[in-house]
């Protein structure tokens, strides 16, 4: 039976990077901190080198990913 999920599941701190992910990007949504969106970008790339998370997760990281470069690259000066 598949589960969705590769050999182990995602652990504690991979489910702590992925809150913290979102903290971060709420954080630049909301205030426009270039930080935070640099800082949730780090994290999603932690997230995605451990690629322990089952693919709808590592689905929703991607999406994620692309909505950072795209913010990175509207809130870069011209």
């Amino acid at each position: 039976m598949q589960t969705g999920f590769h050999d182990e599941a995602p652990s504690h701190d991979q489910f702590a990077v992925l809150t913290g992910t979102l903290v971060h990007l709420s954080t630049y949504l909301q205030s426009g901190c270039s930080r935070s969106l640099h800082v949730a970008r780090l994290l999603l790339q932690r997230l995605d080198e451990e690629s322990v998370a089952d693919d709808g997760i590592q689905a929703f990281c991607h999406l994620l990913e692309e909505t950072v470069v795209t913010a990175r690259a509207a809130h870069r000066p011209a």
